[in-house]
């Protein structure tokens, strides 16, 4: 455990047991927690002490609240709703990939990986064909926003156009994911900021995460071309790669959570109110239970303990199955059509920093 000043002030829990004990307890350790880990993560502001921001539907809620909305969203995420998504993923891979395959190099971030994932979750949200590029478009821009006028001026931008989503299905629902969250009613029917926060935090989750995920995985191929062969051949050998990737380095970097009663972390007092910000590389690089964690291995298997790349406890991945399955898809159909690929001679690719981590860029050329 430490201790932090910066953004307020908060505790930071690094060894695998106190995440877990942190994850695992959603009574001491509430997910609706202001101005740390995916609270951040927007379009809109963050509230302030006399209207702060409303709980996100299933993201911010726990216990039995939590339980609802997992009930009422788990149809859309369950192995045979993600399957549904094979397609449409595949179909969105080739038309992306066929816009560089004939330049012989390019910047899979830029090309690829921040490509696909915006108009899967898109569909997932269930908005109109029409209107997914759009929508992934200002998704892209808030994210490549350099400063935080900049950040803020397009995050309205971003948040009126899914307020124009949220009030048709609001005048006219849908058998979709967003009709279903606004006409839900766990307790009361959930407001239209409530909804506008959910969708935001349920695009971050869908595109932002797999957009770094790929990536990260992407540059590993392109900088080790025995591996990059090994997992091009077997589909087995892809889907352990997977998830040794997500172990060795989550795209979901840091989570943020509030105390609410007095409570003992690691030996450490925390009071109500305090914060804490849970890392997950960090426990998956516990030397207690990975000898190894700072070495990516095929073949590690199922270890034992779990790893957290996915996160752990209530508020566990529920997108794992979909998230796993698009990761597949893009990688089979980047190596189908870039066998050879490898990364450009001198490159030296930057990796992102923050609760999301990822890279950059991963220049290749084949």
């Amino acid at each position: 455990m430490a201790k932090s000043s910066a953004h307020g002030g908060f505790h930071l829990a690094t060894s695998y047991d106190a995440i877990r004990a942190v994850a695992g307890d959603g009574e001491v350790y509430s997910s609706y927690v202001s101005g740390l880990g995916a609270a951040d993560v927007v379009a809109e502001d963050a509230g302030s002490d006399d209207n702060p921001p409303p709980r996100a539907p299933l993201f911010e809620f726990d216990g039995h609240s939590h339980r609802t909305w997992r009930r009422i969203l788990q149809p859309y995420f369950t192995p045979a709703a993600a399957k549904g998504h094979e397609s449409l993923i595949r179909r969105l891979c080739r038309e992306a990939i066929a816009g560089f395959v004939n330049e012989g190099r390019a910047d899979l971030v830029s090309a690829y990986t921040q490509v696909v994932p915006p108009l899967v979750v898109a569909a997932l949200l269930g908005i109109p064909e029409s209107g997914r590029e759009l929508l992934a478009d200002q998704a892209k821009r808030l994210v490549a926003a350099e400063s935080r006028e900049e950040a803020e001026e397009r995050g309205r931008e971003y948040a009126k156009l899914l307020l124009s989503h949220i009030r048709e299905r609001a005048a006219m629902p849908r058998d979709d994911m967003l009709s279903d969250v606004v006409h839900a009613e766990v307790g009361e029917a959930a407001s239209e900021r409530q909804v506008l926060r959910f969708a935001s935090l349920m695009v971050a989750a869908g595109q932002l995460t797999t957009t770094d995920a790929a990536a990260t995985m992407a540059l590993l191929l392109a900088e080790n071309p025995d591996l990059r062969d090994r997992v091009r051949a077997s589909q087995k050998e892809l889907d352990e790669f997977i998830e040794e990737a997500v172990r060795y380095e989550p795209a979901v970097a840091a989570t943020g959570r509030a105390v609410t009663q007095p409570t003992t972390l690691a030996g450490v007092l925390l009071d109500v109110g305090d914060r804490v910000l849970i890392t997950w590389g960090s426990a998956n690089r516990d030397e207690r239970y990975f000898s190894d964690g700072d070495v990516f291995r095929m073949g590690r298997g199922r270890t034992r303990p779990a790893h957290l790349g996915w996160g752990a406890g209530a508020h566990r991945c529920l997108g794992r199955h979909l998230a796993r399955l698009e990761l597949r898809v893009m990688l089979q159909e980047l190596l189908t059509a870039l066998p050879g690929m490898r990364l450009q001679a001198g490159a030296r690719p930057r990796r992102t920093y923050g609760v999301i981590r990822g890279v950059r860029e991963v220049p290749v050329e084949w």
